[in-house]
């Protein structure tokens, strides 16, 4: 079984992480958020896209797990199935701008912050039958809002990694 983690928490947890990240990345000049190759051979645009392609396929895997029809385990575990998610998500808005790019973000955040507060206790602890991580445990919703990065969930993950690129 994976280990539970409480709905509430997760959602407060998610929503600090989101308006500390926000708040930054909002107080960087244009030209730094555009820079490319900042980070790999992503700018900071780049990571706020894959972040709202992650919280758009957050929502749509919520359901899909509710219906025992999880698809992360199959598609996303393999670190080539993740690069290429993340590949066509970032070249899927090159061309937004800035602006749209942070409305898209913050669009999905909120949505699966809704998504996440709209379904019930049995749902959040839903297993999507007998479908497992590689690493043994069980898939279930609450399971898909545990992803750690940098010690802090994804946002937060991407906001220490972001400061730090910064800072040298």
């Amino acid at each position: 079984m994976t280990r539970y983690i409480d709905r509430k928490k997760t959602i407060a947890r998610y929503k600090e992480e989101h308006e500390r990240l926000k708040k930054f990345v909002l107080s960087l000049p244009d030209e730094q958020v555009l820079k490319p190759k900042t980070l790999g051979d992503w700018s900071i645009k780049d990571v706020i896209t894959h972040l709202a392609a992650w919280n758009w396929e957050a929502i749509d895997e919520v359901d899909r797990v509710l219906k025992d029809r999880a698809t992360w385990p199959a598609q996303y575990e393999g670190k080539t199935g993740e690069d290429e998610f993340n590949r066509r998500a970032v070249e899927k808005r090159r061309n937004m701008s800035w602006q749209d790019v942070m409305k898209d973000w913050d669009d999905s955040f909120w949505k699966q912050i809704e998504r996440m507060e709209s379904i019930s206790e049995d749902e959040w602890k839903h297993q999507s039958g007998d479908q497992v991580w590689s690493d043994g445990t069980s898939v279930t919703v609450y399971s898909l809002f545990d992803y750690m990065y940098e010690g802090e969930g994804h946002e937060g993950g991407h906001a220490i990694q972001i400061k730090r690129l910064i800072s040298k």
